[in-house]
């Protein structure tokens, strides 16, 4: 699945972006409101918002449950060879690289695949 986590919920895509500033928009927890952005922090009327281009893939970052357990509040990521976040250009290229390494196609089902936005890192970093 593909979206981000934001305070500790996940939020899906929704394909969406902020007009004001290109940025991915999320489905609102306002029920007056469509959509909310978070890089503008602002909660947005589906006139605010529009569908992003087809052919765009947000960089990702793969992230599971702590020790794979779904009740844990913490993410795990996974990381490069120095340790760092691994970060990958889309989400076909993350999957490709898990299944070559020894993934099989359902055990993507329980990955998140984290949008990371061109300004950083989108990771809730709390350890589990």
């Amino acid at each position: 699945m593909s979206g981000i986590f934001h305070d500790g919920h996940w939020y899906g895509n929704t394909g969406m972006v902020c007009r004001r500033c290109g940025n991915p928009a999320y489905q609102s927890e306002h029920a007056e409101y469509s959509y909310q952005c978070f890089h503008c922090d602002e909660d947005l009327y589906s006139f605010e918002v529009a569908e992003r281009d087809g052919f765009y893939l947000p960089k990702v970052i793969v992230a599971r449950p702590v020790n794979g357990i779904s009740l844990n509040e913490g993410l795990e990521y996974l990381l490069d060879g120095n340790k760092e976040v691994r970060v990958f250009n889309n989400q076909p290229e993350a999957e490709a690289f898990l299944l070559a390494n020894g993934f099989i196609r359902e055990d993507l089902e329980f990955l998140y695949f984290v949008e990371v936005a061109d300004d950083g890192l989108q990771v809730d970093c709390r350890e589990g």
